[in-house]
């Protein structure tokens, strides 16, 4: 199962909102030499909003090894923020139906024998939540390659590429029936639902 929280929840799953600020440290700042903003070996930034979602994958001792963070556009969120010119026609939509995904990442010192799947669980989880909240469509700027190694069909890709922190990125979106990547539910026999969130929780998405 994939833990989801925000600030309000986040307390029902431990420590699994440092941790998941611990791994980002670990893949952006020590494996990546990135300039993040960060603390005490923990990365953050301006978008670690009350509003934000993290979706994260632990382990049997409950360290996050894998993460994404849904930002809805009713808030500043990254596309709109930093690269507003990558997203072409399509322009930075703020709209309670959209929201952008971040700081995908996955811990590559893992289990080689279940890092392959880490991902794909969270992807199936961050669909679960988009159908419960009425969320039809998640943008993100990424690179290609790694957006369509998971979502083989339905990928649109808005504007031009570009080098950002090293790497060729582009702005991206996709529609709530093609965020699946079914490719790896079958190769890896995910069973649904992936989704894990507290048990009291009665979630009001950003106005």
């Amino acid at each position: 199962m994939v833990d989801a929280f925000s600030f309000r929840t986040a307390h029902h799953f431990g420590n699994a909102f440092a941790s998941q600020a611990n791994l980002r440290y670990r893949v952006f700042v020590q494996e990546r030499s990135l300039d993040h903003t960060a603390f005490d070996e923990l990365e953050y930034d301006i978008f670690d909003t009350p509003g934000a979602m993290y979706f994260c994958w632990r382990d049997p001792d409950g360290v996050v090894r894998g993460l994404i963070r849904l930002l809805p556009t009713t808030l500043p969120y990254m596309l709109q923020s930093c690269w507003p010119h990558l997203a072409g026609g399509f322009g930075t939509p703020r709209s309670r139906g959209v929201w952008e995904v971040t700081r995908l990442c996955v811990d590559r010192t893992y289990d080689a024998r279940v890092r392959p799947r880490i991902m794909a669980e969270i992807m199936c989880a961050v669909a679960e939540f988009c159908e419960q909240n009425g969320i039809h469509t998640v943008i993100g700027v990424s690179r290609k390659h790694l957006v369509e190694y998971f979502l083989r069909d339905g990928v649109e890709w808005l504007g031009p590429t570009e080098i950002i922190e090293g790497e060729p990125e582009a702005a991206f979106r996709v529609s709530r029936e093609f965020m699946r990547p079914m490719w790896h539910i079958k190769k890896f026999k995910i069973s649904t639902p992936c989704l894990n969130q507290a048990p009291d929780l009665v979630r009001e998405i950003a106005a």
